[in-house]
């Protein structure tokens, strides 16, 4: 028997905002804040090309909208 080893799937911003989708921001201002470093709890992929989640509760709260209305991260 061959024994596979597996590599542990990387959360992204993107899989995080498609979970939460409804109580979050529109998904361009929250790319916008990443690129800026303002979404806590991330970091650039090795690739160059999207965030992988390393603290799910934190960008959470940087992407959520509070109160129903889309309310940029302090």
């Amino acid at each position: 028997m061959v024994e596979v080893a597996t590599i542990p799937a990387t959360l992204t911003l993107m899989g995080l905002w498609l979970r939460h989708k409804s109580e979050c921001r529109p998904v361009g201002a929250i790319v916008a804040d990443a690129r800026a470093g303002a979404i806590a709890g991330i970091e650039p992929l090795p690739s160059g090309f999207g965030f992988a989640v390393i603290d799910e509760a934190a960008a959470l709260a940087s992407m959520r909208k509070i109160g129903g209305r889309n309310v940029e991260p302090v």
